[in-house]
C-alpha cells in the first residue's frame, strides 16, 4: 500500500541522490545495476505515493525503467519546469541533495503525470536510434580530426571514417528492417512520411521517443518537445521568448526536418518566408516553424490523415 511520502531523485552519470519529503537525511546510491537494485528494494519497502526523476540526457533511463517495472509510481519531469517551480518558491540554492529535495516537493505540489512506460518495440527502436546518433558523433569527430591531423596519420583517420560510415549504413538498414517488422506502426509511418521534410530518421524518432504525438493538444505537445516559447516579461517590459528543455532527441530531428521543410514543404516554406519579411531573424523564424510543423504532425496523427496543403 502506497504511503503519502514523495521521493525526489537527482540523477548524474555516476550516482543517484535520493530525498524523501519530510525526512532530514538524504541518501546516495551508485547509478549502476547494483545501485538501482538497492534503490528499488528500498522504494518497494517505502511504497511512496510518487517518485520524481528529472530527465537528464538519458542517464535517468535505467533507474526509471527499474522503478517502473517494479510497480512503483514514477514521474519523469522537464528540468526547465522544475527550475521555474524553484524560482517561484524561492528555492534558489543548488546542490545534488537540494535538487533531490526540490523534486520531492515538486511531486507533492504539482502532481506531475505518471510515467506510463514504453512498449518493448519503442525501447528497441529507441536503443537503435541512440546507437545511430553515437556513430554520427564519432564520425563527425573523426572528420574534424582529419582537417588538422599530421599527414603521416591521415590514413589511420580515413580508415576509421570508412569503418564508421559502413557501420552507420548497416545500422540504418537494421532500423529499416525493424520498422518493417512492426506492423502496428505501418499506418502511422505512412502518415508521418507524407509530410515533405519528414524523412526516415525523423519518422523513427517520433515513433520511438514521442508516443504522445496525436494524443495531446498543440500547446502540450510543444511544451513536451521543448519548442513552446517561455515568457520573460516584467511590468511593461516584454522580454525575449525562449525555448528550452523538452526531449532533445526529438527536438534535434525536428530541427533538421524543419530546415528541409522551409525549402520543400509549401506550408512551412510560406510561414518561414512571411516571418523573414516581417523582420524576424532566421533562428526565431525557424523555431516558430518547428512549432508549426510539430502542430501539423500532431494533427495528422490525431486525425489519421496524411499531409495536405
Amino acid at each position: 500500500m502506497a504511503t503519502s511520502s514523495y521521493v525526489g531523485i537527482d540523477v548524474s552519470k555516476a550516482r543517484l541522490d535520493v530525498a524523501v519529503l519530510g525526512a532530514k537525511q538524504a541518501w546516495q546510491v551508485e547509478n549502476s545495476c547494483k545501485g538501482i537494485d538497492e534503490l528499488v528494494r528500498w522504494m518497494q519497502a517505502l511504497q511512496p505515493e510518487l517518485i520524481v526523476v528529472e530527465a537528464t540526457g538519458g542517464y535517468q533511463r535505467n533507474v526509471v525503467d527499474g522503478l517502473f517495472r517494479s510497480g512503483l509510481a514514477v514521474a519523469v519531469v522537464n528540468p526547465a519546469r522544475v527550475r521555474q517551480f524553484a524560482r517561484a518558491c524561492g528555492m534558489l540554492a543548488k546542490t545534488d541533495k537540494l535538487d533531490a529535495e526540490l523534486l520531492a516537493v515538486f511531486g507533492a505540489r504539482v502532481q506531475p503525470k505518471r510515467y506510463e512506460g514504453k512498449s518493448e518495440a519503442e525501447k528497441q527502436l529507441s536503443a537503435l536510434l541512440v546507437r545511430r546518433k553515437q556513430l554520427e558523433e564519432m564520425l563527425k569527430a573523426e572528420q574534424n580530426r582529419l582537417r588538422t591531423i599530421a599527414p603521416s596519420l591521415r590514413g589511420s583517420v580515413e580508415r576509421i571514417i570508412s569503418i564508421l560510415k559502413e557501420e552507420k549504413k548497416r545500422l540504418e538498414e537494421q532500423i529499416e528492417q525493424y520498422l518493417n517488422e512492426q506492423k502496428g506502426w505501418q499506418e502511422q509511418r505512412e502518415i508521418l512520411s507524407s509530410a515533405p521534410g519528414v524523412g526516415k530518421v525523423t519518422t523513427a524518432t517520433l515513433l520511438a521517443d514521442l508516443p504522445e504525438l496525436g494524443k495531446m493538444d498543440r500547446k502540450k505537445i510543444a511544451a513536451l518537445v521543448g519548442v513552446a516559447p517561455m515568457n520573460h516579461d516584467s511590468g511593461k517590459r516584454r522580454g525575449y521568448r525562449k525555448t528550452k528543455g523538452g526531449r532533445t532527441d526529438v527536438r534535434s530531428v525536428l530541427y533538421m526536418s524543419t530546415l528541409v521543410a522551409t525549402r520543400y514543404n509549401p506550408v512551412i516554406q510560406a510561414q518561414y518566408q512571411q516571418l523573414l519579411k516581417r523582420g524576424k531573424v532566421k533562428k526565431v523564424a525557424l523555431t516558430a516553424c518547428m512549432r508549426k510543423f510539430l502542430t501539423i504532425l500532431n494533427a495528422m496523427v490525431r486525425d489519421q490523415q496524411p499531409f495536405c496543403v
